[in-house]
């Protein structure tokens, strides 16, 4: 009532002005929404150019995927899902779309000789080392991507490593540079070095075998004195008090990590093979409709020269180009050989140097005018007339012709029939899996219900942490990431399908869950007793080590000291980096050591893994290649041109980055 009363009396002047009052603010909104970027479905934001939540979404999964094909069961889900992970994948899109942009406005381009041979030489889409058109169909149908998409994606593939790959081609390392790389890494360094190993103690108080000879009873010494070449003694024990602070101040060594115990059913097509039998008549037919596929299809020995002309370019332009062609063509029927007319006038970078060689083409591989005059062509007249194209003007040869070749039925009869069980298998898989996650879907708590109607066993695993198991399902990443989800772990519903193979999944319920907490003193005595000897031997060597060093420096050789003690002396008169015949710790340290001054020996106490060395170390050689091993010093030579190319790369990527206006959104990763 009150509102038909407003608008009975909302009339004259009184509605003009309420009109206008309404209508400012409107319009204000409104025009500022066509100015203003929508950000609100963007993570970042790249000189006006948006890069939207679901494309990256998209690519990160993507990345995911493959760094879990490559890692395996190295592959820690947690690890690849965090801020720090996100964001930096979220900065190689921010490089990819600088790099696009800046491809956009310079220009650069690729022609389609280029796309069509970096598509030929991709190894998933050949067979035999040569390029196979039904596979290129095959294995696109499969991820669902038409061939246009593919080579879309290609060609934008291609120019963005254009910039990349000419700066790398450009980076260089000067004499002087290689020079002083050789100096560094075919340093040699003449030392001699006491190992003062440590006497490791195990938890029994047994000690090892000890490397000391100082103990050693002599003729004459003290009968009491201990003799270590007898049996292994036994270390005093370790009193209460120092275990237990041990275990108070080393407590994060021993906790047990939060872990989990499951149960889940699988579901896998290898386990569903149907009854129903193989009909011979229904191999016969797939055979007949898939031929093509047991057919190699014939392929063309086929090189060209191009004159290059754009389409919508001035027709006396066009002409001009046509009749070049055609006075190549006249040269070509006449006898002149068609390599050098095609190394001499041909315009097509990539393959004018070897003679317009283009290489093996099967159909559906060049442009539709190309191949339409390609296959017109017999070996008895193998030049075509020029043939215009959206590059311009070519000239076909066609070198050779390889047939095609086919498999009879029976002999692509085993392939038809283990496909076929396979597509049974599969559909029945479909079925059962679409009935599980109905069953799932109608009760999220139970998997009880799901196992009796599909007669599936509810299996159980566990307990395991976020690092997953050794084997079973519980070693397959996606299976661990489910088990610790939110979903599982905190809600105790039943998991989304796992994928954990083709054809094969599982879903999975918490059955147990074991937050992480301390291991409890005793579980852990033997470790800590272990733990505290192990720390004590290291402690005595440091002791013994400096002792010695104190004496070396006193004016004593390595050598007598070898000699007193029994200590392995090790020694060298031009150890190189890459000197297998020293321990890595030992090696490591050693040419981390400052170089002495001339006339001078530096002497260190260095720690190594299982105890120290002491170190004097008398001349630093610098490393000097001769001119037989021209070879090493050109692998030097790239190797620096490598790193320079990276950081020119880089520093390439920072300047575009400071040039531009990047804005990103945090919280929508």
């Amino acid at each position: 009532m009150v509102l038909q009363k407003f608008r009975d009396r909302l009339t004259g002047v009184m509605a003009i002005f309420v009109l206008v009052l309404l209508a400012v603010p409107f319009a204000l909104v409104g025009v500022n929404s066509y100015f203003a970027p929508d950000t609100e479905n963007n993570v970042a934001i790249v000189n006006e150019e948006g890069i939207t939540l679901s494309e990256y979404n998209t690519s990160f999964q993507n990345y995911r995927a493959r760094m879990r094909s490559f890692l395996g069961q190295n592959f820690d889900a947690e690890r690849f899902d965090g801020p720090v992970v996100r964001r930096q994948h979220l900065d190689s899109m921010i490089d990819q779309e600088l790099l696009r942009q800046v491809a956009v406005e310079t220009g650069l381009s690729v022609d389609d000789q280029t796309l069509a041979q970096a598509i030929r030489d991709i190894p998933g889409f050949q067979v035999d080392g040569e390029f196979n058109g039904d596979v290129y169909q095959s294995q696109l149908s499969a991820q669902g991507i038409t061939p246009q998409e593919f080579e879309n994606r290609m060609r934008a593939s291609v120019v963005l490593r254009q910039y990349p790959a000419t700066i790398g081609a450009s980076a260089i390392a000067t004499a002087g540079e290689v020079d002083q790389y050789i100096r560094l890494q075919e340093q040699e360094r003449v030392f001699g070095a006491l190992l003062v190993l440590a006497d490791f103690v195990d938890a029994d108080g047994e000690v090892d075998d000890a490397d000391d000879a100082d103990d050693e009873t002599e003729e004459g010494d003290d009968p009491e004195t201990p003799d270590v070449s007898e049996e292994p003694v036994e270390a005093a024990p370790i009193a209460e008090e120092r275990i237990q602070s041990w275990y108070e101040s080393h407590s994060e060594d021993y906790r047990e990590p939060e872990r989990v115990v499951v149960e889940y059913l699988e579901l896998s097509a290898a386990g569903m093979e149907a009854e129903e039998p193989v009909d011979e008549d229904t191999l016969r037919q797939r055979f007949e409709d898939q031929s093509g596929r047991f057919v190699t299809p014939e392929a063309r020995l086929v090189s060209h020269i191009l004159i290059e002309v754009d389409p919508t370019a001035e027709e006396a332009e066009i002409e001009t180009a046509s009749e070049q062609a055609q006075a190549l063509y006249e040269q070509a029927v006449a006898g002149e050989d068609f390599a050098e007319l095609a190394r001499e006038h041909s315009e097509d970078r990539g393959s004018a140097a070897g003679g317009g060689d283009l290489g093996w083409v099967e159909p559906g591989v060049m442009v539709e005018a190309f191949e339409n005059a390609l296959y017109e062509l017999t070996l008895e007249s193998p030049i075509s007339q020029p043939v215009q194209t959206g590059f311009g003007w070519h000239l076909i040869q066609l070198r050779d012709i390889r047939p095609a070749e086919g498999m009879t039925f029976e002999e692509a009869r085993e392939t038809l029939e283990a496909e076929l069980i396979a597509e049974r298998n599969e559909r029945r898989f479909l079925d059962v899996a679409d009935r599980l996650v109905d069953i799932i879907y109608q009760d999220p708590t139970t998997l009880e219900a799901a196992a009796d109607e599909l007669d599936l066993e509810i299996q159980v695993a566990g307990p395991f942490d976020r690092s997953g198991a050794e084997e079973g399902s519980a070693a397959n990443p996606e299976f661990v990431e489910a088990a610790f989800s939110d979903l599982v772990l905190l809600q105790s519903s039943v998991s989304d399908p796992v994928d954990l193979g083709p054809n094969h999944l599982a879903v999975l319920k918490l059955r147990e869950h074991l937050p992480e907490a301390p291991r409890p003193l005793e579980e852990v005595r033997d470790e800590i007793i272990a733990a505290i000897r192990q720390d004590e031997a290291m402690q005595a060597a440091q002791t013994r080590a400096t002792a010695l060093l104190e004496r070396l420096q006193n004016g004593e050789s390595l050598q007598a000291l070898a000699e007193e003690t029994g200590l392995e002396l090790v020694e060298s008169e031009g150890a190189k980096r890459t000197a297998s015949e020293l321990s890595a710790d030992l090696r490591t340290e050693l040419f981390e050591m400052v170089a002495p001054g001339d006339g001078e020996v530096n002497r260190e106490v260095l720690p190594l893994a299982e105890g120290y060395a002491v170190v004097e170390l008398r001349e630093v050689k610098p490393g000097e290649l001769g001119e037989e091993e021209e070879a090493r010093r050109e692998s030097y030579r790239q190797r620096l041109a490598n790193v320079m190319a990276s950081v020119e790369s880089q520093g390439f990527l920072r300047m575009l980055r400071e040039q531009s206006v990047i804005q990103v959104f945090e919280d929508r990763l």
